[in-house]
Parts: structure tokens; sequence; C-alpha cells
């Protein structure tokens, strides 16, 4: 559009240098005015055309910035996606860490736990050859409770029965904590 309009007003320069001699002052005094007036117009068009650019490029650039923050949005999602997994594993390894250190702490309990019963026995065991005789009722002997033991495995050591047991420490249950102290035969 730009172009048409120069080539109009070359053209309509033209015309007026050509038609000055010819016609009268006033056709020329018209002609000059068109021409100024085309030459007004087109100085307004290449604004307008500069300012239709400048939009064009900034249009451009938000278009080109939505991709790229698009992009951007993406690689954050996928980046939430992989920390997500990362803390999934954490915490499965985690549990897995748990899992193995307190089946390691029973075995050991328990090994503890058996020993200690082992001595118990064998005291009681001496304790009950060296006082066979000595009561009509039996001897009675004190024991404190460890971590795994239950009246089962206490009975077996003391060779009695988890009936006996309850019944001489008055026992509503089998339930027994660490610490307390319980009577058991010493025979």
């Amino acid at each position: 559009m730009k172009k048409t309009l120069a080539i109009a007003a070359v053209a309509l320069a033209a015309v007026a240098a050509s038609a000055a001699p010819q016609e009268g002052g006033r056709e020329a005094f018209l002609k000059q005015q068109a021409y100024a007036e085309m030459q007004r117009v087109s100085g307004q068009i290449d604004v307008l055309q500069q300012s239709h650019d400048e939009l064009a490029e900034r249009v451009a650039r938000m278009e080109g910035g939505k991709g790229e923050i698009g992009a951007v949005k993406a690689d954050v999602e996928s980046l939430r996606a992989e920390i997500d997994g990362v803390r999934r594993e954490m915490r499965r390894m985690r549990q897995e860490i748990v899992d193995e250190i307190t089946k390691k702490v029973i075995e050991v309990v328990k090994a503890n736990n058996a020993a200690t019963l082992r001595q118990a026995a064998a005291a009681a065991s001496a304790a009950s050859a060296r006082q066979a005789a000595s009561s009509s009722d039996g001897a009675k002997k004190e024991y404190v409770v460890q971590p795994g033991d239950t009246l089962s495995l206490i009975a077996q050591a003391f060779k009695t029965t988890v009936a006996k047991i309850k019944e001489m420490n008055g026992l509503k249950n089998d339930n027994i904590r660490v610490g307390q102290k319980l009577v058991v035969p010493g025979n």
C-alpha cells in the first residue's frame, strides 16, 4: 500500500508539473493541495505501518515467550515428578532399613533373653538341688522380667507352669512388663 501511494504521489506531481503552465492558477493550486494532502496521508500510513510492524514484533515475541513458558512449565512438572519419585524411593528405603534394624534388634533381644533365662534356669536348678528337702511348700525365688520375656519362657526356665507362676503372683492374665518382679519356684 505504501508503494501504491508513493507511485500515485509521483504521478500526481508529474501531472501537476506538466499541467502548471497550461492550466490556470486555481487548478494548479488545487493539484498542489492534493499533492500535499497525499504526502500527509502517506506520512500517516508510514507511521501506522511502523506501529503495525512493532505490534507484530511484540506479538511474535509474546508467542515465542509462550513457547518458552510452556517449556519451562513442562520442565518444572517433570522435575516435580522426579522429586516425588525420589521421595517415594527414600521412604521405601527408610522403611527397609527400619524393618531390617528391628529384625536384628529382636534377634539380639531374643538371644540375650535366652541366655538370661538359661542362666536363671541353671541357677534355679543348682538352688533346687541344694534346697530339695528344705521346705514342704517349696522354695521361692524372685525373678525380674527382662525384655522379650513371656510367662511361657519363664515357666520353662524354672521348670514350672504358667498357671503356677500366675497363682504365685496373683496375676489375672498373661501380661507382664519389663522390670516387674515375679515370685517363681526356687526348686
